[in-house]
């Protein structure tokens, strides 16, 4: 029984603290309705007039103070829902990102003719004019010397070291870095390396006289020791004729943007027959 008194109490406390600004309006408004109706006279009446108006004002201020201060309580508590929300929206658009991402990958592998093993990169080498990744794949997983790496959207590198658990990638940007490659268009050779500059190779070794355009696709070609043929390096975004020499400057823009690379695959079948065959670049995801 005292505990249903002390709800009881507690909750009339919170009652008469919610409305206490409409309860002292109202009893000074009774109050000055029973002096009126009780007595006639003139002083009476212009004292209650008086009354009145007070009771006006004072209410007035009682309810408006405290509701300024509830309603910025409130503006806080929507802020901060606000701020919740927001970091909510980029906590569920990262995951769908990264659902589309991985959706990607496991369609790419499903259909790609060649045998592949999925790498992620544990680590990256800072060292100057180095582009070498750190696999989290190594010999007992299958992984050998010069296997070449590649994602979704083309040629990424190859595996330059080899230990049981994980292997070193030497990426196409690597001042170190050759490999024979061909324009798509019109199978005109020539050696692809990096200049320094952040996703753009160039392609040496075309005379002059051929034709070259930007927009070619350029892809690995039969004449490397250690790279299958046909993996898509990238595409041509500049062509220059006015330099000393036979051979045109001819820069291109890589198929992979190497900066946001997080998974790669290991190209574990080393056999040429399949990546000969017309039309294989085209499993590659071509970026828009």
């Amino acid at each position: 029984m005292l505990w249903k008194l002390r709800n009881f109490y507690a909750g009339l406390k919170e009652i008469l603290y919610v409305y206490r600004h409409s309860f002292v309006f109202l009893v000074l408004v009774i109050a000055s309705i029973l002096l009126l109706q009780n007595n006639p006279n003139q002083s009476m009446i212009f004292l209650r007039k008086r009354v009145i108006y007070l009771a006006a004002m004072l209410g007035e201020k009682i309810s408006s103070g405290p509701r300024w201060r509830d309603s910025d309580v409130v503006i806080k508590e929507l802020q901060q829902r606000n701020i919740e929300l927001a970091s909510r929206n980029i906590v569920l658009e990262d995951a769908y990102m990264e659902n589309v991402r991985l959706r990607q990958l496991v369609e790419f592998r499903s259909r790609f003719p060649l045998s592949v093993r999925p790498a992620r990169i544990i680590a990256r080498e800072s060292r100057p004019a180095i582009s070498n990744i750190v696999l989290d794949k190594g010999s007992a997983d299958g992984v050998r010397l010069h296997q070449n790496v590649i994602n979704e959207y083309g040629l990424v590198g190859q595996i330059a070291e080899v230990f049981e658990e994980h292997s070193v990638c030497q990426m196409l940007l690597d001042k170190n870095f050759r490999v024979a490659a061909k324009i798509q268009r019109t199978r005109a050779n020539g050696v692809v390396f990096w200049l320094g500059n952040p996703d753009e190779v160039a392609f040496y070794g075309v005379l002059k006289n051929l034709d070259v355009r930007i927009g070619d696709v350029i892809l690995t070609s039969e004449y490397s020791e250690y790279f299958l043929p046909n993996f898509r390096v990238g595409v041509v975004t500049e062509v220059n004729n006015e330099i000393e020499g036979l051979f045109k400057d001819i820069r291109v823009q890589t198929a992979v943007d190497f900066d946001r690379l997080e998974e790669v695959f290991v190209v574990t079948d080393t056999s040429r027959t399949r990546s000969v065959a017309v039309g294989f670049e085209n499993y590659f995801i071509v970026k828009r």
